[in-house]
């Protein structure tokens, strides 16, 4: 996982956006409804996104022909055909809910149990939320959708799809085997979908080809493209519902520990390990992935724990709540942007924060190697345990290190909104997205020009 709890990270953002937050409630429809309702267009619209991603991303694995999407006219499999062609995990769960922070609104009508919402084995992390149950035709409000939406990509969507994992739909998926990731934790097997690791050395890249094997921009195309759709079709409450799901991966390239394969460590220093693992020595490298695992996670843990706070007081002083609510001006998104402009901002602050942690986080979450910390219940003391041993301005200064990461994500977030709603504003879209560079200085050229 990236930051924790999305919602609290989104619901600041679109509540600035009065084309969310002034938009007319919409009626809360059940998936399969939405699909038997569009079936014969949305063929061709996934059948234009593989063609999409083919085209434009360099180390993507094709879709298998036999998991296109076909206008059957059967509504009892379509909800199935849906999920093996955009290929998630066909478990996951569609309930109509919305997801408040538990005790802030009233008490909802009917509540989901977090299995409801997640296949997840550990849930623990939800226990924040209520999640209120929606009956079809609900109204319900825009910014609702999209920021329970948003936390989704998390509940398991992206879980068990190499061939590697255990599951049967891994093995005809087409994904092969798993390029990188943590098997120690539940949700493991989802990193290559939520990492990027688009700007490391080429000469790392030279000999560890695995990590140009990632999906982010897989997803974040696939789901503004839904969401669109959706749109178009009168299907407002999927057009939120998808914004939310591309909104999550766009978030995750802002984490430090997503964009960067070890943070902290130099280019040698990877070269030496992996060479070292080549001749048969693997225990350096193990440890280095471990450590990164754990500061990772430590990092995402002390996120939750002061979002839920600063969220719970209304503190729209707190540094990581002001980052997501100051209005900035809003360049306009295009398809390079979550490589070159999100990813490029997380990456190049990953040794300062690799730092930070080393220097104020507890000595045995982010420098024992031997630990899983995702396994340690204590780690939910990690706020109080940072100021006993550092004092406050060593709990702000964490703050201010995540303001700063979540600042990229707060402005080209609004710019993907602003994509899927006002698309004829929308800047061209590169026909590339895998050379990251040069998506870069059209970028800046593109600005340079006013377009």
């Amino acid at each position: 996982m990236a930051w924790e709890h999305h919602p609290l990270i989104t619901e600041p953002i679109l509540s600035t956006m009065t084309e969310v937050a002034e938009a007319v409630p919409a009626p809360a429809t059940p998936l399969e409804t939405f699909l038997v309702d569009v079936e014969s267009d949305l063929a061709g619209l996934l059948a234009a996104e593989e063609a999409w991603a083919r085209k434009n991303l360099a180390s993507y694995k094709p879709c298998p022909d036999a998991l296109a999407f076909v206008a059957t006219g059967n509504a009892g499999d379509i909800r199935d055909r849906f999920f093996k062609a955009i290929r998630v995990n066909p478990n996951i769960r569609t309930p109509l809910y919305i997801s408040p922070l538990g005790g802030v609104s009233p008490i909802p009508k009917r509540l989901l149990d977090p299995d409801e919402v997640s296949i997840l084995q550990d849930t623990s992390n939800l226990s924040v939320f209520d999640f209120a149950a929606l009956d079809p035709g609900e109204p319900v409000s825009a910014v609702a959708v999209v920021a329970t939406a948003s936390n989704e990509p998390d509940y398991g969507m992206d879980i068990g799809l190499f061939e590697d994992n255990g599951t049967d739909f891994g093995q005809y998926y087409g994904f092969g085997v798993q390029p990188f990731g943590n098997p120690g934790l539940d949700y493991g097997s989802q990193a290559p979908f939520h990492m990027g690791f688009y700007h490391e050395s080429p000469i790392v890249f030279l000999f560890a080809s695995f990590l140009k094997e990632s999906y982010p921009e897989y997803r974040i195309h696939l789901f503004q493209s839904l969401s669109k759709f959706a749109f178009d079709h009168g299907h407002d409450y999927w057009g939120w519902r998808f914004m939310g799901w591309g909104l999550h991966y766009l978030c995750d390239l802002s984490m430090p520990y997503h964009t960067t394969a070890l943070p902290g460590y130099g280019t040698l220093q990877m070269l030496f390990i992996n060479l070292l693992d080549m001749l048969g020595w693997s225990t350096p490298k193990d440890h280095a992935v471990q450590l990164s695992s754990n500061r990772h996670v430590a990092l995402e843990t002390f996120e939750g724990i002061v979002m839920e706070d600063a969220v719970r007081r209304n503190d729209t002083q707190h540094p990581m709540l002001a980052a997501l609510l100051q209005a900035r001006d809003i360049p306009a998104y295009n398809d390079a942007v979550p490589r070159a402009r999100i990813a490029k901002a997380s990456h190049d602050m990953n040794r300062k924060m690799d730092k930070a942690l080393v220097q104020y986080m507890p000595a045995h979450f982010v420098n024992d190697p031997l630990i899983e910390l995702g396994h340690l219940p204590v780690r939910n003391q990690i706020v109080e345990l940072v100021e006993s041993a550092h004092g406050a301005i060593a709990v702000t200064r964490l703050e201010q290190l995540q303001a700063e990461a979540l600042a990229s994500f707060a402005v080209h977030g609004r710019g993907y909104v602003k994509a899927i709603r006002q698309p004829a504003k929308q800047a061209h879209a590169l026909d590339t997205v895998s050379e990251p560079l040069t998506a870069l200085l059209i970028s800046w050229v593109r600005m340079a020009m006013g377009l």
